[in-house]
């Protein structure tokens, strides 16, 4: 079992939380509102719930379910707790970052000090999909510069019952960045905005995962 802390109460921290919570782990809540953090809102019990400082204090992971602005003054704030622990950075930047040179996890690891134990991932899923009964539920993308951390996030992807994808260095996340919007825009035209679509990268073996692929 992990201890792992999710920063934010949307739906992504509610997917993951409740997916998490079943599967063995304990998940903490960090939010400025605890209010949001009941489980009636949630739609599971956590751990913990208080503010962000606190919900990270003793947790394996952290998981930064917040809005992309909110990122960085988060983890500068938080930099000396989140020292030796997991970070994942599920946010999206949209139209926040300038031609897509570089991605939003990468001022993430500014804000951090070093890209050792950060990993973008979770951030092409819709919250619909994470425990959806569907087989072929989309893939997690993953890219980090942290070899060990990303086998770890694939762990936590594979208790959640999903496919994880190696994506290579924290860099290339900025082509997972890109890949959101048009997810939107796709899942709008042809599934009137459900919500429950998703990529998955057909023509490899079913049981392929982070922990094991190794791109160039």
């Amino acid at each position: 079992m992990s201890v792992i802390a999710i920063l934010g109460t949307g739906l992504m921290s509610k997917a993951l939380g409740s997916g998490w919570t079943r599967a063995g782990h304990s998940v903490r809540i960090g939010t400025r509102d605890v209010g949001n953090a009941s489980a009636e809102k949630l739609g599971f019990e956590p751990a913990f719930a208080g503010t962000p400082a606190d919900a990270v204090g003793g947790a394996d992971f952290v998981v930064l379910a917040i809005p992309f602005p909110e990122v960085a003054p988060t983890v500068t704030a938080l930099r000396s707790a989140l020292h030796g622990k997991i970070v994942i950075d599920i946010s999206n930047p949209f139209d926040h970052l300038a031609h897509n040179e570089r991605a939003g996890a990468e001022f993430t690891a500014d804000a951090l000090g070093t890209s050792d134990g950060l990993v973008a991932a979770f951030k092409d899923n819709f919250a619909a999909t994470i425990n959806a009964d569907d087989a072929e539920r989309p893939d997690v993308k993953i890219a980090g510069d942290d070899e060990s951390a990303k086998k770890a996030v694939a762990e936590l992807a594979r208790d959640l019952g999903l496919r994880s994808l190696d994506c290579g260095p924290l860099h290339n996340a900025r082509f997972v960045d890109g890949m959101v919007s048009l997810m939107l825009i796709l899942d709008r035209t042809y599934c009137d905005f459900t919500m429950k679509t998703g990529w998955r990268f057909l023509g490899i073996p079913d049981d392929a995962t982070a922990a094991t692929e190794r791109p160039l």
